[in-house]
This record gives C-alpha cells, sequence and structure tokens, in this order.
C-alpha cells in the first residue's frame, strides 16, 4: 500500500509539474519583456544588442565575460525622475542612494555629482562615502553593527543622522558623544514587521521608550528622524503608505510625550522597477522544488514614481494635518530604482549539453555562486546579444561553471536555440549582482560603463595575484 501511495504521489508530481512548465513556457513566450526600450537599450543595423553606439558583442570582445555594462544614459534618465517626484515633498527632503544595492565607486560618484545623497548601513559604507568626498550632512547611517570607531567617524562628519535599531545603541552613542563633547544626531527606526529583526516595535513601547530615552539625553543627542524600511521591489505605494500613517501617528505621539518635533521622517527604500520582480512565498517555493519560473512581471502593472512617491507625499501630509503636526522633511533610500535597469550582465556559453532525459543544459562563465545570487529569487530578462529578437526555441536550464549543481543561474528558461560562444544578456544587473558577487574559485568580473559614446572600465576585473594579495605564502 505504501509504494503505491509514493507511486501516485510520483505521478501526480510529475502531471503538475508537466502542466506548471507547459503554463510557464507560454507566459515566457508571451512576455512583455521582450522590449529592450525597456532598459533604454537598442538593436543596431548588425541585428546586435546596442547600448547607445556601443555594440555589446564588441564590449565582451574588448573587456571579455563575464562582464557587467553600466548604460550611463539609463542611471542619468532614472536618477532625474525620481528627483523630479521628490520634489512634491517638503524643502530640504533628499534622496540617499542606499550603498548596499551598488557599491561600486564609479556608479556612486556618478549619482553623488547629479544631487543624490548616501544612506550606508557599514563602517565600510561610511569610510567609502566620506572617501567620495560626501559631506555629511548628505550621509544617513543605518544599521544593526554600529561599532564605536565607525559612530565614532560619524560624528565627526556631522551626518545628517545615526539612525538607532536597538536599546544598546544609545548608550553606546552616548558615551562616544561624551568622549568628543559632540552633540549628535540620532534617529529612531521603527519595527513595524513583526517578522523582522529591524526596529524597534510601536505596539510594545519599545520604540516610544528609546524615544523617551533619547530626549532624557539631549544633552548628548538630538532626536531628528524616525525610520522604517519595510518591502523591497515595491510595484504600488500601498505598503509605504500604510506604514507611513503609522510612523506619522507615531511622530505625533513622540510630539505628545517628549515636546520633541521630528525634523526627517525616513521612509526607507523598496521602490521596484517594472521589469523585474521578487517571487512570492509560493512562486519562490515552485521555482526551487520543480525549477518553474513564475509568471514574468508585467512592466503595466507598475505605478510610475511620480504616482508612486506623490500618493506617499499626499499620504503623510494628510496624517499630520490630522494630527495637528508639521509635516517633516522626507528622507527616501532608493536603491534597486536608480540602478537596477541602467546595469546588464554578458555571459558566454561555454557548451551546450542533451541529456537522455531530454534535458538541455547551457553552461556559461556565471551563476548564482559568483555574481547571480538575486536570480535565484528574482525573475530577470535574459537576451541572446547577436539575435535579440530569435524566436524562443528552447527551455534550457543555464549553469555557472563552478562544479557544483548549485552553480545555476536560471531553470527551464526559454531562450532561442544556443550555441558554444553566444552571449547572454541578463538584464537589471544593476541591483545587488556586484553586491553578493563572490570570487568563489574565479575572479570577480570586470565593471564597464557607456556614457556619451564611449565605455569606460570603471572597475577592473580580479586578477590571480589580486586573490592572493592579503594572503602570506
Amino acid at each position: 500500500m505504501g509504494a503505491l501511495l509514493n507511486e501516485i504521489m510520483k505521478r501526480t508530481k510529475d502531471i503538475i509539474s508537466i502542466r506548471l512548465l507547459r503554463r510557464s513556457k507560454r507566459q515566457q513566450a508571451l512576455s512583455g519583456l521582450r522590449d529592450l526600450g525597456l532598459w533604454g537599450l537598442q538593436i543596431n543595423a548588425q541585428g546586435h544588442i546596442a547600448v547607445g553606439e556601443e555594440d555589446v558583442l564588441d564590449l565582451a570582445q574588448r573587456f571579455g565575460t563575464p562582464l557587467l555594462v553600466v548604460n550611463g544614459k539609463r542611471l542619468k534618465k532614472d536618477a532625474a525622475d525620481i528627483m523630479g517626484a521628490m520634489k512634491k515633498a517638503p524643502a530640504g527632503s533628499q534622496v540617499l542612494y542606499s550603498y548596499k544595492t551598488n557599491c561600486i565607486p564609479g556608479i556612486l560618484r556618478e549619482m553623488h555629482d547629479l544631487g543624490i545623497g548616501a544612506e550606508v548601513i557599514s563602517p565600510y559604507e561610511l569610510w567609502l562615502a566620506e572617501h567620495l568626498g560626501l559631506p555629511g550632512d548628505r550621509i544617513l547611517y543605518n544599521g544593526v553593527d554600529k561599532n564605536e570607531e565607525s559612530i565614532q567617524q560619524a560624528v565627526r562628519l556631522n551626518v545628517m543622522s545615526i539612525n538607532i535599531d536597538h536599546m544598546e545603541e544609545i548608550e553606546r552613542i552616548q558615551k562616544i558623544s561624551r568622549q568628543m563633547n559632540r552633540k549628535v544626531r540620532v534617529g529612531v527606526r521603527l519595527g513595524l514587521v513583526p517578522s523582522s529583526q529591524f526596529g524597534m516595535e510601536i505596539e510594545t513601547g519599545e520604540a516610544l521608550e528609546a524615544c523617551q530615552r533619547v530626549a532624557s539625553l539631549r544633552e548628548n543627542m538630538e532626536l531628528c528622524c524616525i525610520h522604517f524600511n519595510v518591502t523591497s521591489n515595491a510595484r504600488s505605494a500601498w505598503t509605504h503608505k500604510t506604514c507611513a500613517k503609522k510612523a506619522a501617528e507615531f511622530i505625533a505621539r513622540v510630539k505628545q510625550e517628549t515636546g520633541l518635533s521630528i525634523e526627517y521622517l525616513d521612509i526607507g527604500g523598496g521602490f521596484g522597477v517594472p521589469t523585474s520582480k521578487n517571487m512570492t512565498s509560493v512562486e519562490y517555493a515552485i521555482y526551487r522544488s520543480l525549477g518553474i519560473l513564475p509568471r514574468p512581471p508585467d512592466p503595466a502593472d507598475f505605478q510610475p514614481i511620480n504616482s508612486f512617491l506623490g500618493e506617499i507625499l499626499i499620504c503623510i501630509g494628510e496624517e499630520c494635518r490630522v494630527r495637528h503636526v508639521e509635516m517633516p522633511k522626507i528622507l527616501i533610500e532608493p536603491g534597486r530604482f536608480l540602478t537596477s535597469r541602467s546595469e546588464f550582465m554578458l555571459a558566454k556559453v561555454l557548451t551546450v549539453k542533451h541529456k537522455m532525459n531530454g534535458t538541455w543544459f547551457a553552461i556559461t562563465n556565471a551563476g548564482r555562486l559568483s555574481i547571480t545570487y538575486p536570480l535565484d529569487f528574482e525573475y530577470h530578462e535574459v537576451f541572446l546579444a547577436d539575435r535579440p529578437n530569435a524566436r524562443l526555441n528552447s527551455s534550457y536550464q543555464i549553469m555557472g561553471r563552478v562544479c557544483t549543481s548549485a552553480d545555476w543561474m536560471l531553470k527551464n528558461r526559454l531562450l532561442p536555440d544556443l550555441i558554444p560562444g553566444d552571449i547572454l544578456a541578463v538584464m537589471d544587473a544593476g541591483a545587488y549582482f556586484s553586491s553578493y558577487s563572490t570570487n568563489f574559485s574565479f575572479p570577480r568580473p570586470p565593471i564597464v560603463m557607456v556614457d556619451e559614446g564611449r565605455a569606460e572600465l570603471i572597475r577592473q576585473g580580479e586578477t590571480f595575484e589580486h586573490l592572493t594579495a592579503m594572503d602570506r605564502v
């Protein structure tokens, strides 16, 4: 009986998998993402993908693969769009780029030159912001591991706020304030997601207790900011509005209990893009267990950033008026929206294998154990660089080059027929690809920025010597 039940369950699973796979192939074939213009890319006279006047096959030939390519024009457009949307916010509001999303100095410098500040979460990121010449009033220090040395650096820079994540940080900052004889501007991060480790909860009274404690130390600290960050790759303003209402209500309560007016409300990041999506828990479970890609995101099903931020700002303004508090200046920490679409990855197909069970494997020089980790839980579009409009014929398991089956890039991905030497272009590589990259068995790749008709190397690829530079050999 047990063997029969197992056989029935196996057959049922196989039937479900076949049906889901067929549906996934149809959805991939009909995806609204098959338009390179969504990323500001073109098809040139040779029929190849081009960034401005640069043929991506030429870039792959000149700089090698894998290669990360930044489209400077797209980067500037997305920066201008979000800066324009923030003009509706109170005077003194700021856009701060989330360094953890893409911490490449050449990209960061470009955004800082456009007037965007820095949101940093680690001592290294704080050091880098200073190293890039950013003044303290354009730097916000978040994170859960602010050691004493980095707090001292933040105080010396007079950053706009050190956002407190837990109660122990208050005493740490007070100690440093006394040592340096400097009053420190601080914020309190709200824990609005019970399943998350970040911030302090409103419901338990912990967040208010933190504000009251800071208020009692006003010789050492100035409470200037309330902060939350609750989502990732959001496609509409709904989640941010829900949390902004709670934050505005909390700001009013802080005013009532302590007499303090909050200068900044930091609503975090999490603003998505129309061209990629995070998988839901169900989609992720199916993808990891059965290898079946979810439905692609619909670019039309995305709230434009002007409307997205506009709704949030109106919501905050209304809540503040109802509660008789002045609307604070608004801080936002976008990462993905600013850089996701401006960068793509080129990877070479090394060989193609056809197994007896009908499975096609394409072995490439990039995988999740080196540079494509976000593909583990996000949907990204993929093109062939030399024939982006070719018919999608076959389903491939796209693998990396590390000797483990865990080093995959994409599962059951519908693509044109592949041959060794083909170049895959993976879109939306500007969010977390380089941040999560590793040098597991292979050096990390170079990064090139294409802007105003020229391609410039902004990060050299690692060498073998670089990988052992810090070792005693």
